[in-house]
């Protein structure tokens, strides 16, 4: 009785051979792609890691990564090798093939390629076999509803992928996409966090300017902001700014007019 071939092995880490189970691996990839809050994150390189997980935890002999930005084309932003990025670069050049549709169409689509000229993707397809490439499997990259990317993953061996690769693959899509607006919110967040500090230093630079008119006029701190800021509306001019040149001298107010007090009282 023969024996039944054994299943393809996983392909190998690029860093070698993982001692890990497959189970661990894919936990620890989900853990880190989702390690994206910090303070030197590089885009370039999470993207690459990306595609490095992919070739470890699927069934397939390369994989790419597109994204775009909004109102923009997909571009190749990772491959696992040359062979496979010039086969991505040509199916963005030729606008047809897997990827192109799985972006615009927002749902995974399956190619198989062979020898024959495939009347959906012509171009696409000769390109690929010609690569060695058979299957390909490209499912979207989602971010709140939109598509923002597409993981394009290239089988050397005829088949599909198979039903729990294609599970993965979408988790991995979804881990991708999942980190990337992580890594957005932070970015607003730091974009915010500069602000508050800039609004900081602008209102300790305006605290020493009513403090110097209050001084130099005699008057209340109250009056003294308020002068300042009339005259920076007036003039069309930043209050940081006004109040900066006030403190350094470079700009001398004149006196507040004076108010009789006692005769709005009652």
């Amino acid at each position: 009785m023969p024996i039944s071939p054994s299943p393809p092995p996983d392909p190998p880490s690029v860093n070698g051979p993982s001692p890990l189970p497959r189970e661990a691996r894919i936990t620890a990839a989900l853990i880190d792609l989702a390690d994206t809050l910090v303070d030197d994150f590089d885009p370039a390189e999470f993207l690459y890691r990306v595609a490095e997980h992919c070739m470890d935890l699927l069934d397939i002999g390369d994989a790419g990564v597109m994204l775009a930005l909004p109102n923009e084309p997909l571009r190749l932003v990772a491959a696992s090798s040359e062979r496979v990025r010039l086969v991505e670069l040509f199916e963005l050049d030729a606008s047809e093939g897997p990827c192109c549709t799985a972006f615009h169409q927002a749902t995974a689509v399956d190619h198989t390629i062979t020898g024959t000229l495939s009347p959906r993707w012509p171009r696409f397809s000769t390109r690929a076999h010609g690569a060695g490439y058979t299957p390909v499997h490209a499912t979207p990259i989602r971010l709140r509803g939109d598509t923002i990317g597409v993981l394009n993953l290239f089988r050397r061996v005829p088949g599909p992928l198979l039903e729990a690769d294609r599970h993965l693959a979408r988790a991995l899509a979804d881990a991708t996409a999942i980190s990337l607006l992580q890594q957005t919110t932070l970015d607003q967040h730091r974009t915010i966090r500069a602000q508050l500090e800039t609004a900081l230093v602008t209102r300790t630079i305006i605290e020493q300017a009513k403090g110097f008119l209050t001084a130099r006029h005699e008057t209340d701190p109250d009056t003294a902001f308020h002068q300042l800021r009339a005259h920076a509306r007036h003039h069309r001019l930043r209050l940081a700014d006004l109040a900066r040149d006030v403190v350094n001298g470079t700009t001398a107010l004149p006196p507040p007019p004076d108010t009789d007090r006692s005769s709005t009282q009652h």
